[in-house]
């Protein structure tokens, strides 16, 4: 008998066995363990939040951002920018981005925030000597898709989210 093949047996009981359901019913049983495990392995990796996949990290001009792309609604991340430019840290959120997030809290807890152009603009005081970390912690409040640019200092970073439900 050759793998993968059923053997059918001859005998006296009339029976209706449906042989050919039964292998169908085996090859959607199989097909749909391979999707759950496949669901799985990209959970671990990071496709629903918090992994390899999710992970982003950009540097540009002495900055450094580091951000979840997939999100979940209600769930807090953190935006987590550092400064090496040894200057007051200065950063153009747009307003249409904002308006998907509510702002957990924002450390250091020293800033300045004023509106224009589309933009809000938060400026910090900061230790000229040192390197700035700032941190924006924020909760999405929408889901799908959301994109933006926000600029930190002079310079642009193109920002991308999916959030889930």
């Amino acid at each position: 008998m050759k793998a993968g093949r059923i053997e059918k047996v001859k005998h006296s009981l009339e029976l209706d066995e449906k042989l050919s359901s039964q292998l169908n019913d085996w090859k959607a049983q199989k097909i749909g363990a391979l999707a759950i495990m496949v669901v799985i392995v990209l959970t671990a990796l990071g496709l629903f939040g918090n992994g390899l996949l999710s992970a982003k990290k950009v540097e540009r001009s002495g900055i450094t951002l580091q951000y979840e792309k997939f999100l979940r609604q209600q769930k807090e991340m953190d935006m987590y920018w550092k400064l090496s430019s040894g200057q007051q840290p200065v950063f153009r959120i747009p307003i249409g981005y904002l308006a998907n997030f509510k702002i957990g809290k924002i450390v250091p807890d020293g800033y300045e925030t004023h509106l224009s152009d589309g933009y809000v603009t938060y400026t910090f005081n900061a230790d000229q000597l040192t390197d700035a970390i700032v941190h924006f912690y924020l909760i999405p409040q929408q889901t799908g898709p959301i994109n933006a640019v926000w600029i930190a200092d002079t310079t642009r970073f193109q920002i991308k989210h999916f959030i889930y439900p």
